[in-house]
């Protein structure tokens, strides 16, 4: 059978046409989804930290790509309003017209709600306060009979109730028990009944 008799065999044709078509289709996908993906055309995240949001925007703007602000951080130390940090990280390599979420410094310190720590151990509250984001935390020694107990949480000598809200940097004074009454008896003397010199003369 020669060329021209096989290429008249109808099942050949078909077969012929079904491989034609599936390699158009092929080429097809593969040109959609090079463009889909924008496969190759990648930019770096700017490094924007330390700027304002309205600064920041030039520069997401050259590279193509778009930002919204999700969260905020307190840093006494950074510029109120600027930014923190990114995600994707700064100068991590995207496609062009991806979101990078921003995290900005806060203009307040954020509030934190106090937990209940009396009659808990001093090793656990200052845990708990720590894990919570409080840092100026400092142990006040008080008269009490059971050593390392919690009596008590204050903040520039006014007590503290837990469910009130503070700043992170607030200054907290944790008041433990000593294991002794002896500040306490120092600071109230008890009336033994006995005599003094000076009233001796009575």
């Amino acid at each position: 059978m020669d060329k021209q008799s096989i290429l008249k065999n109808i099942y050949v044709r078909n077969l012929l046409g079904l491989i034609l078509i599936t390699i158009l289709l092929t080429v097809a996908v593969l040109i959609w989804l090079n463009h889909y993906t924008q496969h190759g055309k990648v930019v770096e995240v700017p490094d924007v930290k330390g700027l304002s949001v309205e600064k920041a925007e030039s520069f997401f703007t050259k590279k193509r790509l778009k930002f919204s602000v999700v969260d905020s951080t307190f840093n006494k130390n950074a510029t109120p309003g600027s930014i923190a940090e990114t995600t994707p990280p700064m100068g991590s390599m995207v496609k062009e017209g991806r979101t990078v979420y921003l995290k900005i410094n806060a203009f307040l310190p954020q509030l934190i709600t106090i937990p209940e720590v009396k009659d808990a151990s001093q090793r656990q509250s200052l845990a708990r306060l720590r894990s919570l984001g409080f840092e100026n935390i400092e142990i006040k020694m008080v008269p009490g009979v059971y050593k390392d107990l919690v009596l008590g949480l204050e903040s520039k000598g006014s007590p503290l109730e837990a469910g009130q809200r503070l700043p992170a940097n607030a200054p907290l004074s944790l008041l433990v028990s000593s294991g002794s009454d002896d500040i306490l008896l120092m600071e109230n003397p008890v009336d033994s009944g006995e005599v003094t010199p000076d009233e001796s003369w009575f």
